[in-house]
């Protein structure tokens, strides 16, 4: 996979709230290439400095929905497609679970999936379009990354006691497959259904889908490591699955595509995972 961008990591207070910033760079001379980034469930809220960026999600082709200057894209649970043209110019900021309600407080659950939103009409403000101009004018990626963190800094609120718990139930998902909910219930006093209410208002998705998610991302970890077959058997058995049809299920679900097409097509090739958080690579 060629390395067209860089991580920026972001520390201190707004660390919480913000993942990693993303930014890409492109020569003039730079040949057209189409990247896959896989699902994340996370938030991302794009900049675009160079030509309009055609995006899509699934296996759509390339169309209508474009990245023009300002989009906020997610909570990603299709894998996207996007067109790093020559001259591409852009910083993409990556949210941490709650990151997004924590800075504009907006119910995550109203955004709409696979669309490419503007931010000032999704918060009912304005400022983006100016703070656009205030990015374009600098120079260096870093010199954006400082104005951005600056921005953020100013807006941050502290979280919500009510997401709290959510999050640690996140952290509680990475080794086992289990909905969280009622553990989460018991441990406030609060029924299941707020719980799952509260995962919409906060991070747009409920503990179901989360499970689901959280081992997806895991197989998809599991094959990248893999050097030699992937024994497809031992995926189902090692993850839980109930049989091949169930994986492959998955897969088409996340990444509208079968696992034996994903390695063929996809692996080691245009296709990307999001940074974790903390990963220094």
């Amino acid at each position: 996979m060629p390395e067209i961008g860089e991580h920026i990591e972001v520390t201190g207070a707004l660390g919480e709230v913000i993942k990693h910033l993303y930014c890409i760079k492109t020569d003039s001379d730079f040949n057209t290439i189409t990247q896959h980034l896989s699902p994340s469930l996370e938030i991302m809220l794009a900049f675009n400095f160079g030509l309009p960026v055609r995006i899509s999600f699934g296996d759509q082709d390339l169309g209508e929905k474009r990245i023009e200057k300002v989009g906020v894209i997610g909570p990603l649970r299709k894998m996207l497609n996007y067109e790093v043209l020559p001259a591409t110019d852009m910083i993409v900021v990556a949210f941490n679970p709650n990151g997004f309600y924590r800075l504009f407080q907006i119910p995550v659950d109203r955004m709409q999936n696979e669309m490419v939103h503007d931010p000032d009409s999704l918060l009912g403000i304005s400022g983006f379009e100016e703070l656009w101009e205030m990015l374009k004018t600098l120079p260096a990626q870093q010199s954006r990354a400082n104005l951005l963190i600056e921005y953020g800094l100013a807006f941050i609120k502290e979280a919500d006691a009510g997401s709290q718990p959510l999050l640690e139930g996140i952290l509680d998902l990475e080794n086992a497959f289990n909905q969280p909910s009622k553990a989460i219930a018991v441990e406030t006093d609060l029924s299941t259904r707020t719980i799952q209410m509260r995962f919409q208002k906060y991070l747009g998705f409920s503990t179901k889908e989360l499970t689901r998610f959280v081992r997806f991302k895991q197989v998809i970890d599991f094959i990248q490591k893999q050097e030699h077959s992937v024994d497809w058997l031992a995926v189902v058995t090692e993850f839980g699955y109930h049989d091949q049809s169930h994986l492959i299920k998955d897969f088409k679900h996340y990444l509208s595509t079968t696992p034996r097409k994903f390695v063929q097509d996809f692996l080691g090739k245009e296709f990307c995972v999001s940074k974790p958080s903390g990963d220094p690579h």
